[in-house]
């Protein structure tokens, strides 16, 4: 017969990593030591996360950079200079960028999407190919 562990409900959440918390922590932390992001004033929605392609970068960066600060516990002296130059510099050139960059429409202190016309359309609106198309 298997034996089953049973946990209080209590005892799970107690022990529960609370990995959002993780997420925004290191956000937080990473950008306070952020000095350079190629434009002045640095495009930001106080609302970053009504933006779900900051969201996707910022949760790719983070574990990109989890993955290299692993890899430097490893050994590898270099991973996070890497992590730097080939992830960082790489989003945060897209994310900053002042004219086609997720921020473009938002002002830090007018708000998100301050410049649209329309806050509901999509950028890109997608259709679904037909049945048959090739992939």
């Amino acid at each position: 017969m298997a034996e089953y562990d049973y946990h209080d409900s209590a005892d799970v959440e107690e022990n529960a990593v609370d990995v959002r918390q993780m997420f925004l922590d290191w956000m937080v932390a990473h950008l306070d030591v952020v000095e350079v992001v190629g434009t002045k004033p640095t495009p930001w929605c106080s609302q970053w996360w009504l933006h779900p392609e900051v969201v996707a970068r910022f949760k790719a960066l983070w574990n990109a950079s989890m993955q290299a600060e692993a890899s430097v516990m490893d050994g590898d002296a270099g991973a996070m200079s890497s992590w730097w130059i080939n992830h960082w510099d790489r989003h945060a050139a897209v994310i900053f960028d002042k004219a086609s960059g997720p921020f473009r429409d938002c002002d830090p202190e007018q708000g998100h999407f301050h410049r649209r016309k329309d806050n509901d359309a999509a950028i890109i609106p997608l259709s679904m190919p037909p049945k048959g198309a090739t992939l």
